[in-house]
């Protein structure tokens, strides 16, 4: 005697229940995830940033220690120009966020502070 196995149409696939949980948990997922996401770009960022500020500022020291000075341009262009054209950077340095970087020297021309205009002046 055979016993055949009886299929029924309705145990194929899912239920609109079951998609709507589904579809649930996912947007539950997703709400707590891009805040995170969001949060890990900007952080990105301004780590560049800092690294970039930290890059000029050791170019501009050993400029100062080749050179017993820093350089006289009055403008961050020049000074970068500067700094690029005796070697001591690879190329401009730019912002991920968009911002400008200033370098100020003091007037007493012993230091000098890298800035930038979207996260300020950052670890040196």
């Amino acid at each position: 005697m055979r016993i055949r196995k009886i299929e029924r149409k309705s145990e194929h696939g899912f239920t609109l229940i079951e998609m709507v949980v589904a579809l649930f948990i996912v947007s539950v997922m997703m709400a707590v995830a891009i805040p995170n996401l969001q949060v890990a770009g900007v952080n990105a960022a301004r780590t560049g940033c800092e690294a970039n500020q930290r890059m000029v500022h050791a170019a501009l020291t050993e400029y100062y220690l080749d050179h017993h000075g820093y350089p006289s341009d009055s403008t961050t262009e020049a000074i970068v120009a500067d700094l690029k054209q005796n070697g001591y950077l690879d190329s401009t340095p730019t912002c991920a966020s968009g911002g400008t970087y200033t370098i100020t020297i003091a007037p007493d021309g012993l230091s000098a502070t890298v800035s930038c205009s979207s996260h300020g002046e950052l670890g040196q």
